[in-house]
C-alpha cells in the first residue's frame, strides 16, 4: 500500500490565511519522515523571501532504481538515505497570485518526479517584475538510486546517490558522494566532491571546483575558473577563458584548449599534455610522466 500525505496552505503577503484545505491520508511515521526531509534540507531551499501565495505537498513511494526528475523553475535538493525503500518528497510550492499559485504541480508515480508551471500561451499569464512562479523540491532516496535530472533554473543540491546525469540551465550546483557523474550545464557555479565513478561536464558559464574523483575527468568550459584535485585517473580539459589549476593526479593531465587564463599544474603520475596555449603562461611541477607542451613564443622573455 502506498501511503501518501498531501497538506495545502495559501497565505497573503500580510500572513492571513485566506484558504486552508487539508486532506491528511497517512502514518505518524510518513509525516515524522517529512520533517526529517526538512529538517536535513538546506535553507536556501525553503526561504520564505518573495513568497506571497504558497502551497506545501508530501508525497512517498516505493523506491525503484532509477528515479527521473523533471523540475523547472525553484530549487532541489536530494539525500540519499541509508536503509530507506521509499522516495519521499516535501515541496514548496511559491507564486505571486493564486492564479499562478493553481498553475502549479508536483507528482511523483513509479520512476518519475513530475513538476507543471502555469503556461504563457495565448498570453494567459505576463512575467518578469513582481510576477513569479516556482517550486522548491526536497526528496530522500534510497543512497544507492539513479537519478536522470532535467532542470531549468535554481540551486541544485545532490548528496550520497548512485549514478548522476542531469541537465542544468542555470543556478548554483552543489554534488558530493555519488557514482559516476555528467553534467550539462549553461551558467552557474558548481562543486563537485568524492565522484566514485568517471566525472563529464559539458558548461557554458561558472566556475568550477572538483575535489576526489576514482575515475577519469573530461571538462569542457566556456568561461570560469577550472580547480581540479585529487583525481585517480586522467583529466581532461578544454577552457574558453578562466584560470585553471589541477593538482593531483594519478593519471595524465591534457589540456586540449585554454583561453586567456593561467594554468596551474602540479603532482602528475602520468604525462602533461597541452595542445593549445601560450606556454608562458603554463607553471608546472612534479610531472613524473613526459611532457608535451606548446613551444615558446619569440620574444617572450
Amino acid at each position: 500500500m502506498i501511503s501518501r500525505a498531501h497538506c495545502e496552505v495559501v497565505e497573503s503577503s500580510h500572513g492571513t490565511a485566506v484558504a486552508v484545505r487539508v486532506a491528511l491520508v497517512a502514518t505518524a511515521a510518513a509525516l515524522a519522515a517529512t520533517a526529517a526531509i526538512l529538517a536535513a534540507t538546506p535553507s536556501a531551499l525553503f526561504a520564505q523571501e518573495d513568497c506571497k501565495f504558497m502551497k506545501t505537498i508530501e508525497l512517498t513511494e516505493p523506491a525503484v532504481g532509477t528515479l527521473r526528475v523533471n523540475a523547472g523553475a525553484g530549487s532541489l535538493s536530494v539525500r540519499g538515505v541509508e536503509g530507506a525503500n521509499e522516495f519521499r518528497l516535501a515541496a514548496k510550492l511559491c507564486a505571486s497570485d493564486e492564479r499562478r499559485l493553481e498553475g502549479l504541480g508536483v507528482t511523483l508515480r513509479g520512476d518519475r518526479l513530475d513538476t507543471t508551471y502555469p503556461s504563457s500561451r495565448g498570453g494567459l499569464f505576463s512575467w518578469g517584475g513582481n510576477r513569479y512562479a516556482r517550486i522548491n523540491l526536497a526528496l530522500e532516496v534510497p543512497m544507492d538510486t539513479n537519478l536522470r535530472v532535467d532542470d531549468r533554473s535554481g540551486i541544485i543540491h545532490i548528496i550520497d546517490t548512485g549514478d548522476v546525469t542531469l541537465e542544468d540551465g542555470s543556478g548554483n550546483i552543489l554534488i558530493r558522494d555519488v557514482g559516476s557523474l555528467t553534467i550539462h550545464d549553461g551558467s552557474g557555479s558548481i562543486s563537485v566532491s568524492r565522484v566514485t565513478g568517471d566525472f563529464r561536464l559539458d558548461d557554458t558559464s561558472g566556475n568550477l571546483t572538483v575535489d576526489g574523483v576514482s575515475g577519469d575527468v573530461v571538462i569542457d568550459d566556456g568561461s570560469g575558473s577550472v580547480i581540479v584535485s585529487d583525481v585517480n585517473g586522467d583529466v581532461t580539459v578544454s577552457d574558453g577563458s578562466g584560470h585553471i589549476r589541477i593538482n593531483a593526479v594519478g593519471g595524465s593531465v591534457r589540456l586540449d584548449e585554454i583561453g586567456s587564463g593561467s594554468v596551474t599544474v602540479h603532482d602528475v603520475d602520468g604525462d602533461l599534455v597541452v595542445r593549445d596555449g601560450r606556454r608562458e603562461r603554463i607553471r608546472y611541477s612534479d610531472i613524473r610522466g613526459k611532457l608535451d607542451l606548446p613551444p615558446a613564443r619569440r620574444g617572450s622573455g
